[in-house]
């Protein structure tokens, strides 16, 4: 699937590396039917 975005709502590079940052290390999971978070430092 391809995806068109105007060129100034592209976010910056800082940006994207700190969405990587944060989906790197946080997680989450389900137990007893509710989502949980924890993340890795």
């Amino acid at each position: 699937m391809v995806h068109f975005t105007h060129d100034e709502w592209s976010p910056s590079e800082k940006t994207i590396k700190l969405i990587k940052q944060i989906a790197y290390s946080c997680r989450s999971f389900r137990l007893d039917g509710q989502s949980h978070l924890y993340c890795l430092n």
